[in-house]
């Protein structure tokens, strides 16, 4: 076997969007892949004839995005083929391009003065389309060279990760006219737009107005296009409204949605399934689970569809324990549709079944099909099955355990590369973001390539994590506590299942709320012989002004705790507070436009480290945001790894020098 190569996952392709014909034989999809000379991600249009399971290439401009299909045999996308299809300075577009599938080059249909989102079809030359406006940018285009220049800030939040100031600017929904060329905004200047869907002659929508504080709540709103009149569904104030999908084949219009009062586990509760149909709303099915959750993973790039309603019937996936699957309401009840060991990141509804993106155990995404009738599933494609050919994927090993509060941990380890269970290795413990997120048994192309460079690689899902209830997710005001102890007892465990691990040469990792842990636990133990924090906060009194989510989830998640409210309690749960007391050799990796996780908050913890004479450094990286190590460019996502390597290398495997 091969070793993985750091820069092996350029030969991957990202697979997302899947979209289904009228007919529902056919669908096309975008797969994504790492451009090394443009150092960006190429996107083609792939086409799958579920008849003959062929899976072929439709598009090589690499540009694509936004498709759909206008009719059965034509398909309608995004792209900037000319320069005549760039927008100019300081003004938006978006050129759309058909292409019929009976052959034939695609030509330009349109261009709508906007930069589109999300575009979907109404009607034969009728879209309903979302684009970002700002109500803050003058409309003479040479005002706004100088527009340029300055910011407004009068909202929370004021600005969002990877796309800097945002106070002003909302996702807005419009109906456009192939024939007159007239975009027509349906809602307006305060409303933030957050997802639409077209049933029928209708288009329903979720969001919230405001303008001051973005709500927890939102709300759900219909706009018929035949008269033009809007409706509200489901109130502003009621719940916080997630997924929702229209039935199609109902007389009058009825909405699944995933909705959470938030009234027993604040703004992270899970969600239940409601209905809005016969004018009203109700509840059609506790869940208490997500809904459109998958388990975390660094192989994937782009959305899709993760709810919709076929035959009557809501479908949606879910991370339930460990894996990403498809569920459904069966009358009053929510079960499992069948058995899928790994996730599905996307799906479509096709005529005999259902057509999915799905990560499955050592393996990187592929098509799979699942027939009605049957509980079962095949893989129809094999994109990706030569970019891991020879190559070493060590197995997720099971090494689960029960912590000593009697709770049930799921984990696992990877064996290094040509392990000997009489020789000593070096090991990684790496934690997941969120903390609402959970680890699952598919690939990782980080903790493999740390596997292939000769590390044990152990990863668990404490409390805190998805895929269970609440109860077992509930963080708010225990950060640093019962997840820092079922991650100790994990190390613990996973050292007595492998003896071959050294217990002096360990090193720790994670990023977001992995970062937070990270700095929590090098100023709480010893053990460890070096770390890496990444994309991480420290400080529970900055991250509320300066976090894009600091008013927002920080309250949620600190048990209601604001600067003003609980000062000494939110100074004592910040990990920047004890950097007095750390000894662990720490990598700091940050992105320069993560709003998420503000550069200031792991650059505190550096400071304080650097201060106290701790081996430290920082590496920043420029134009990237939160998603680094998922969708940054290619050549930043190596040099990230390079990084890692490096620094666990100095410190597990060689010489340790002060930085």
């Amino acid at each position: 076997m091969q070793k993985l190569k750091v820069d092996d996952f350029m030969n991957y392709k990202f697979l997302s969007g899947i979209t289904v014909s009228p007919s529902g034989k056919k669908a096309v999809f975008l797969a994504k892949q790492a451009n090394r000379k443009k150092n960006s991600y190429d996107s083609w249009i792939y086409i799958v004839d579920f008849c003959t399971e062929e899976v072929r290439k439709l598009t090589s401009f690499g540009a694509e995005k936004n498709i759909l299909f206008d009719d059965e045999n034509t398909i309608l996308f995004a792209t900037q083929r000319t320069e005549e299809d760039k927008p100019e300075k300081f003004k938006e577009k978006t050129v759309f391009y058909r292409m019929s599938l009976n052959g034939g080059e695609a030509f330009r249909a349109f261009e709508i003065p906007y930069a589109v989102d999300e575009i979907k079809k109404i009607s034969d030359g009728v879209y309903g389309f979302s684009a970002i406006v700002d109500r803050n940018r003058p409309e003479d285009v040479e005002e706004r060279k100088e527009y340029q220049d300055y910011h407004i800030l009068e909202e929370l939040p004021y600005w969002a990760n990877g796309a800097y100031f945002v106070s002003g600017l909302r996702s807005t929904l419009f109906v456009f006219e192939e024939k007159t060329g007239e975009c027509k905004k349906v809602t307006d200047s305060y409303f933030a737009l957050e997802a639409f869907e077209v049933c029928g002659n209708v288009i329903v929508y979720k969001g919230a107005s405001y303008d001051r504080l973005l709500p927890k709540t939102n709300g759900m709103y219909s706009y018929d296009l035949s008269d033009g009149s809007a409706k509200e569904l489901c109130s502003a104030d009621q719940m916080r409204i997630g997924l929702f999908a229209c039935d199609h084949d109902a007389e009058s219009l009825k909405v699944y949605f995933a909705g959470s009062t938030m009234d027993r586990y604040g703004s992270g509760q899970y969600p239940d399934l409601y209905v809005y149909e016969n004018g009203s709303v109700s509840m059609a099915a506790k869940f208490g689970h997500s809904i459109g959750a998958v388990p975390t993973g660094d192989i994937s790039l782009g959305g899709g569809v993760k709810m919709l309603v076929a035959g009557g019937k809501p479908y949606f996936t879910a991370c339930v324990g460990t894996r990403g699957e498809m569920y459904t309401l069966d009358g009053t009840e929510i079960g499992k549709v069948f058995d899928f060991d790994g996730s599905i990141d996307c799906f479509g509804a096709a005529d005999g079944g259902f057509v999915m993106v799905g990560r499955t155990p050592g393996k990187l995404q592929e098509l799979y099909f699942r027939h009605a009738d049957q509980n079962s599933y095949e893989q129809i494609s094999t994109l990706n099955e030569e970019a891991l050919k020879d190559k070493y994927i060590g197995e997720l090993h099971e090494a689960g355990f029960t912590d000593s509060d009697g709770v049930q941990i799921d984990g696992w380890v990877i064996l290094p590369k040509d392990y000997d269970p009489a020789k000593k290795y070096p090991a990684i413990l790496d934690m997941h973001g969120g903390p609402k997120v959970a680890f699952g048994n598919t690939l990782f192309h980080e903790m493999q390539w740390f596997a292939n460079e000769g590390y044990f690689v152990f990863l668990c899902n404490p409390r805190g994590a998805d895929g269970r209830d609440d109860e077992f997710a509930d963080l708010r005001g225990k950060y640093g506590t019962i997840d820092f102890q079922d991650l100790m007892e994990f190390t613990d465990h996973v050292l007595k299942l492998y003896p071959a691990i050294d217990e002096k040469r360990i090193g720790v990792t994670g990023g977001s709320y992995g970062g937070w842990m990270t700095n929590w636990i090098i100023g709480h133990t010893d053990r460890f012989a070096a770390a890496v924090s990444q994309r991480s906060f420290s400080n529970w009194l900055s991250d509320f002004g300066c976090s894009e989510i600091g008013f927002s989830f920080d309250v949620n998640e600190s048990g209601n705790r604001t600067p003003w409210t609980d000062p000494m309690a939110l100074w004592d749960m910040s990990p920047v507070k004890y950097a007095d007391r750390v000894k662990t050799p720490t990598l700091f990796i940050h992105s320069l436009m993560d709003y998420n996780c503000p550069l200031s908050e792991g650059m505190q913890m550096f400071a304080g480290i650097k201060y106290h004479g701790v081996p430290s450094k920082a590496v920043l990286f420029e134009g990237e945001n939160h998603e680094l190590s998922r969708s940054g460019k290619p050549t930043h996502r190596v040099h990230r790894l390079e990084e890692m390597k490096a620094w666990f290398d100095q410190y597990l495997k060689g010489d340790q020098k002060e930085c």
